[in-house]
């Protein structure tokens, strides 16, 4: 068979650009591919929001399966129309995933060079899901700029945590016996999205294979060669094959994946930018993966160290313009070139590292444009023999990784909780560091608050912080529980009051606020321990939170 050229990404901007805009998805069931070779007169179920393989033979063996353009065209109720790029799965199988977004009928049509993969028609149906933790696409939300929600309108309380090596573990174990008691525990702390790379190779603070937690380099290559001899034209299935199997338990569990697409400290040997073996590794990511509706693109982590803003800038937009179905994009740690503005309407929110001035620096990144913020890196909590206890050079205790999460929050932003073994590529699932709870207790005290109508706001409190939707719901903080004042200004009647402490999760009535200055103590039993005031009007009638 004659070899065709690879269809470029950057080429392929100006058709995809034309597509209408397409809600973005979020987490459901694990995929249960259908077979499909050829045409068929059976008619398969999808389940909306759920990610769907259908795969097709060939007899034709071309010299690169990973090369052979493949597509299909779908089509689905109320004027869907997507082009969804196919992927080779080995034994001359080819593959086409979709996750359907409206209950009805739907087909697909396949394009391909190669005659036995090309105009194969499947018609299926898309039924409701069952899952009632499945909401849709995350969004950004149009009303409140700087907050997530979901395409059915349940809010999305963003708490991540980093684990950049997770896809490393139970490489040769299908069941995930490691992972999956993992991600139910991280998950039964409200931790609601993962930081975690496509590939990564190695740590220099951890060179090498050090012990049995080490996992750098991993077991598995994402290519075939090796990380010193690659062959970027061909892709190592099992990697990718395992990788599903990751996101797939990511995405029962609800859990975003924050998907870093390069990642440039990890000694890894990447395509070169702008040749066809960088594009053809988008192209794979986007048609493996686009469909997983619980998948949120981040361009590089330590973006900043690609010099190229033009190369950034470019693969973004292509990606942009690939993605089906418009995940939403973000850039980690390129802090010049997002105050520069460059990034503005190119990526859909901001994600950076911050090791100083934590609130300062999260309302300058909120001020810079308007769009939610992640701290993705703000600290290492260490591990349970104390502050020498670590991986990395860095490492604060559980209090002062508590602390500094609440900066973030109080600032209108969000953040990622890093734990020194699990972080990079020493993992140790089966500690549970006592950050876990500290972060339980911030996410239950959020998602009790309308905090997606809340600002921060000066001169409330001294010595302190404040969110506040102006005489109707305030929240301040205290890195130390002392006596202090508060003014609420322009406001009407009462609010009433309650004390929260972050440690601990424990609630204390602080009775009936007014207007003007009034002098408050906070129970005295908490000590120099943080402290919460929440204030509102009235029983507010709970939002549904994510």
């Amino acid at each position: 068979m004659q070899r065709r050229k690879f269809l470029r990404l950057t080429s392929l901007a100006a058709a995809a650009s034309a597509l209408p805009q397409f809600a973005t998805l979020t987490c459901a069931q694990t995929a249960r591919p259908h077979t499909v070779a050829g045409k068929t007169n059976v008619k398969p179920k999808a389940v909306r929001w759920q990610p769907q393989d259908f795969s097709f033979a060939t007899r034709t063996t071309p010299d690169n399966p990973f090369a052979l353009p493949f597509s299909a065209e779908v089509t689905g109720p109320k004027g869907v129309r997507l082009t969804v790029p196919g992927f080779y799965d080995g034994q001359w199988t080819w593959k086409v995933r979709i996750a359907p977004t409206e209950v009805g009928p739907w087909s697909l049509v396949t394009s391909s060079s190669d005659p036995g993969l090309d105009k194969q028609r499947v018609d299926f149906s898309c039924v409701r899901n069952p899952n009632d933790a499945v909401h849709g696409g995350l969004r950004i939300d149009s009303q409140h700029p700087t907050q997530f929600v979901y395409e059915d309108g349940t809010r999305y309380f963003p708490m991540g945590y980093e684990c950049d090596w997770l896809w490393a573990m139970d490489s040769a174990d299908p069941q995930l016996t490691t992972i999956n008691p993992f991600l139910d525990k991280i998950c039964s702390h409200g931790f609601n999205f993962i930081l975690l790379n496509t590939y990564a190779h190695d740590t220099s603070w951890r060179n090498g294979h050090t012990a049995d937690d080490d996992f750098g380099p991993p077991p598995l290559y994402a290519w075939e060669g090796s990380n010193d001899k690659p062959d970027h034209s061909r892709f190592n299935l099992t990697y990718w094959q395992h990788y599903d199997r990751v996101m797939d338990a990511m995405y029962r569990r609800g859990i975003v994946a924050h998907i870093y697409l390069r990642v440039y400290n990890k000694q890894v040997n990447w395509p070169a930018n702008g040749s066809a073996e960088d594009d053809l590794y988008y192209r794979w990511l986007i048609a493996r993966y686009a469909a997983y509706p619980n998948v949120t693109w981040d361009l590089a982590k330590e973006a900043n160290k690609e010099r190229d803003l033009e190369a950034k800038l470019v693969r973004l937009r292509a990606f942009r313009a690939n993605d089906p179905y418009h995940r939403l994009l973000t850039v980690h740690d390129d802090k010049a070139t997002y105050d520069s503005g460059a990034y503005n309407g190119v990526v859909d929110y901001r994600t950076d590292q911050q090791h100083t001035e934590w609130r300062k620096v999260m309302l300058a990144h909120r001020a810079q444009h308007a769009w939610p913020v992640i701290n993705a890196e703000f600290g290492y909590e260490c591990g349970p023999k104390g502050l020498s206890d670590k991986t990395y050079s860095l490492a604060q205790t559980p209090e002062e990784i508590c602390r500094l999460g609440w900066q973030m929050y109080m600032a209108g932003g969000f953040a990622a909780y890093n734990y020194t073994y699990t972080a990079w590529d020493v993992i140790r699932p089966l500690d549970t560091p006592k950050g876990y709870e500290y972060f339980k207790h911030l996410r239950d005290f959020f998602v009790a608050t309308d905090y997606w109508r809340m600002n921060p706001v000066e001169g409330v409190v001294h010595d302190g912080t404040c969110l506040a939707e102006a005489g109707r719901e305030y929240v301040v903080y205290l890195d130390s529980a002392q006596p202090f004042t508060i003014t609420l200004q322009g406001l009407t009647g009462s609010l009433k009051g309650e004390w929260y402490q972050p440690l601990t999760g424990v609630r204390v009535g602080a009775g009936m606020i007014g207007a003007g200055a009034s002098e408050l103590a906070p129970p005295t039993q908490w000590g120099s321990d943080p402290v919460v005031l929440h204030l509102t009007r009235g029983k507010r009638v709970a939002a549904a939170v994510a």
